[in-house]
């Protein structure tokens, strides 16, 4: 090995791993609902596992292992740099923009991949012996590069393109980045995938080039994940106006209790005093007067009672506040009854369309009647609420692993609660379905956004 692969080498790791470490030390996905923020630490594991891989062969190439260990870690290292491009495939399968039922069948592929690698690799040893491998870099480039390597690539590429797509109308800025993140990393797959040294197509001489290339890269993705998760910060700072804007909210739902209390409670008792000031007094004229006080006393409270109405009156849950206002009404049934109810939320605030706070609120109401109907009738332990975004609608399943609902039980004129979450999905212009599962119930919910005018 020369000086020069050497350093290409070093870099090539170094810039792995610092990229996988700066994917991995981002808090942000505990606050941002963003597919990209939550799907990085798959992109980290990818980072760190190829970068120690690349130090390792490092090594080999410079023969500093103990010749005894010579297969052992060189066999290591092909089944580190697999695990690699299996977390790398996981990220960008993660990415997707497809509902949760699907994404969680897709994301067994990585696994299943990974497990079939090491079972040939098991396989193949065990029919020709222990030094296949050492001898046949055929199979490895096939398995690791091909069908491993290059499959991640395309994928996660594909992956930040579509985002891009469905982000582009709610920020340009941030959609071009995604797009420059897919143009690198399908870069990355086209170079580690076929033209890597010593793979099928390309001659040895182009090694520096490649090398230099993927150390380049590495530091890019870097850069680029930088800029894209700092024009993510708007989200934080909206998050904190919609909360500064409810606390606003609650100290004026106070005032106006207060405003109740001494004004027209205050003024009605008033009038209670008077009137029984009037069936106690003889004297006509007197009466005539405090039953003018009265009516007077009675059309003030009146008055204000309506402004207070005009006021105060139910709001209507728009999107920015339903996250919210179920997590509250969540807490409140765990607090009060043993069913476990969790709540995920998967709408991103950049893959969401526009809809009307009507709708939002049949939402919520659906979704607390789908859960009193639940600690009433199923008899389960646990239930989840799941919302999730597409391009085209708003999903939610409500899933309880109950004793399931029967035919009868689905009979619209008999049961009122599932009467009435269908009339509300309809109000919405939306769809309901509710099935029985095999152990439980599964409710489901279609809403779709508002058309927007171009």
């Amino acid at each position: 090995m020369t000086i020069t692969q050497f350093m290409l080498y070093l870099v090539y790791g170094f810039s792995m791993i610092i990229m996988g470490i700066f994917a991995l030390i981002q808090r942000d996905a505990k606050i941002m609902n963003v597919p990209l923020i939550k799907s990085l630490k798959y992109l980290g594991f990818f980072g760190i596992a190829h970068g120690i891989s690349e130090w390792v062969t490092m090594i080999i190439k410079l023969e500093l292992c103990h010749p005894y260990l010579h297969t052992e870690v060189y066999y290591a290292n092909l089944i580190l740099k697999a695990l690699s491009f299996a977390f790398l495939l996981h990220f960008g399968l993660e990415l997707l923009p497809v509902r949760n039922k699907y994404k969680n069948i897709l994301l067994r592929v990585p696994l299943v991949g990974f497990l079939l690698y090491l079972l040939f690799f098991d396989l193949f040893i065990t029919i020709y012996g222990t030094q296949f491998h050492m001898t046949n870099k055929l199979y490895n480039t096939v398995a690791v590069r091909y069908l491993l390597a290059i499959p991640a690539c395309v994928v996660g590429s594909a992956a930040l393109y579509f985002n891009a797509r469905l982000i582009k109308a709610k920020s340009v800025e941030i959609s071009r980045r995604y797009q420059n993140l897919a143009l690198v990393l399908l870069a990355y797959g086209f170079v580690e995938g076929l033209l890597s040294s010593k793979t099928l197509f390309v001659p040895e001489y182009f090694s520096y080039m490649t090398l230099a290339f993927k150390a380049i890269v590495g530091f890019i993705i870097v850069l680029l994940l930088i800029k894209v998760i700092d024009t993510f910060s708007w989200e934080q700072e909206e998050r904190l106006y919609q909360l500064e804007k409810m606390r606003i909210a609650a100290e004026e739902r106070g005032r106006l209790g207060l405003e109740i209390h001494d004004s027209i409670i205050q003024e009605l008792y008033a009038t209670g005093l008077k009137l029984e000031y009037v069936s106690k007094c003889p004297d006509q004229a007197l009466q005539m007067n405090v039953l003018a006080e009265v009516k007077s006393n009675l059309t003030t409270a009146i008055n204000k009672t309506r402004a207070f109405i005009s006021v105060n009156a139910l709001d209507e849950i728009e999107l920015t506040k339903l996250k919210d206002s179920l997590e509250e009404l969540v807490n409140k049934y765990n607090n009060s009854q043993k069913i476990t109810i969790t709540l995920q939320w998967k709408i991103s605030p950049y893959l969401s369309g526009n809809i009307l706070p009507e709708k939002t609120t049949q939402i919520y109401y659906i979704v607390q009647e789908a859960v009193t109907n639940i600690i009433k009738h199923s008899k389960a332990n646990h239930a989840e609420i799941l919302l999730e975004g597409s391009p085209d609608f708003i999903y939610v399943t409500i899933i309880d692993n109950g004793k399931g609902i029967s035919h009868q039980d689905l009979n619209l004129k008999q049961h009122f609660g599932i009467r009435s979450m269908k009339e509300r999905a309809q109000r919405a212009n939306g769809f309901f379905q509710i099935e029985s599962l095999l152990k439980g119930t599964r409710i489901e919910l279609r809403i779709p956004w508002e058309e927007t005018v171009s």
